[in-house]
């Protein structure tokens, strides 16, 4: 799942340990799971930031759901 937030692409993945590493995911338990991702629109290239991490699919799907409709309700 994915969406926009201002500048902001906004997505849930599970990642590899190796992505976990590189991300400097440090003090999240590890790489099981799934995570909450934000990257710059316009520069995708520049990687990504983790938001959060959630234990199963529904939950991360509530935190994007709520990040989400959030950064919908600012830009309104």
């Amino acid at each position: 799942m994915e969406g926009e937030m201002g500048e902001q692409l906004v997505f849930v993945t599970p990642l590899s340990h190796k992505m976990y590493r590189e991300a400097n995911a440090r003090g999240m338990g590890g790489s099981d799971g799934y995570f909450v991702c934000a990257s710059l629109k316009a520069r995708p290239e520049a990687g990504f930031e983790i938001l959060a991490k959630a234990a199963t699919i529904e939950a991360a799907q509530l935190i994007f759901d709520a990040l989400i409709s959030s950064g919908q309700r600012s830009a309104a």
